[in-house]
């Protein structure tokens, strides 16, 4: 059984919605819950960058919303997290949490990343590399899985492009600035979550009163977020997000595609989040 790293996390009212835990908060305790377990198992997440120069660069994640979890319900949660390396080659890193409060869990994460050679600079750049050996013996027998990660995004926006009723669509506009950044000065991945929560609002906002079902996003808040990452955006990169909703028998779902202004050289990032 892999090792897992159990800890108690406070929960304040700013991480949540009327409805949830947000998105965005969601996806800072996962962050944080990686680099317990790689702190607790391999070695810091600072160690790995300033000794080791090796990085990880997420370009998969889910959210699944379990059971119900309010600001009310609860002073704290309690966090279950473990990783495993995946692919031929022990190419991802693949780190999965829970978060269980009072009803049980209330929260599933999962998110697989690519290990990077950083080449030294400040902006952390790197280049993808195999996990040196010194850290890939680290892991324990039962933390390795032939089959790779795949994620489920262009799948899914495929499908709803295919068999759902398109109900409306939308651009919005974002500048990356330094608060939306880590100590790269590039994106923090979680903050493109804010980015596609933010326009699937926009989207409610205009369209809801000629497509009333969009407004069950904000009522009933988010049941499942699929993400796939691209590339990165920079900081004070402007940024466009098309963003589409789709009923699909009895699901409601918000494709954003995030992608940089005047720029065709593809999206950044893909978003799909289900209600």
């Amino acid at each position: 059984m892999p090792r897992t790293s159990t800890y108690e996390t406070v929960l304040d009212a700013g991480q949540f919605t009327p409805t949830q835990l947000g998105t965005t908060a969601v996806g800072r305790l996962a962050f944080q819950a990686g680099a317990r377990w790689l702190r607790d198992h391999v070695c810091s997440h600072r160690a790995l960058v300033a000794e080791h120069r090796v990085g990880f660069v997420l370009w998969s994640w889910q959210l699944e919303y379990a059971s119900p979890l309010g600001f009310l319900d609860a002073d704290a949660a309690l966090v279950d997290v473990r990783a495993r390396l995946r692919g031929p080659a022990s190419s991802q890193l693949e780190v999965e949490m829970t978060l269980r409060g009072p009803a049980g869990v209330a929260v599933r994460t999962r998110g697989a990343s690519v290990p990077l050679r950083l080449g030294g600079d400040q902006a952390l750049s790197g280049t993808p590399a195999p996990l040196p050996g010194t850290l890939v013996a680290a892991f324990e027998d039962d933390e390795f899985e032939r089959s790779p990660h795949r994620s489920a995004v262009r799948a899914l926006r495929a499908r709803f492009e295919r068999d759902g009723e398109r109900l409306a669509a939308g651009t919005t506009s974002y500048r990356v600035h330094r608060h939306h950044c880590e100590v790269a000065d590039q994106w923090y991945w979680a903050e493109t979550l804010g980015f596609a929560a933010g326009a699937r609002e926009e989207l409610v906002r205009r369209h809801g009163r000629s497509a009333p079902e969009l407004r069950r996003a904000l009522a009933d808040g988010i049941r499942r977020v699929d993400v796939t990452w691209l590339r990165s955006g920079q900081l004070w990169d402007l940024l466009e997000i098309r963003s589409t909703a789709y009923r699909h028998g009895d699901e409601l779902a918000f494709v954003h595609e995030i992608g940089l202004a005047e720029d065709d050289g593809g999206p950044c990032a893909l978003v799909v989040e289900r209600i």
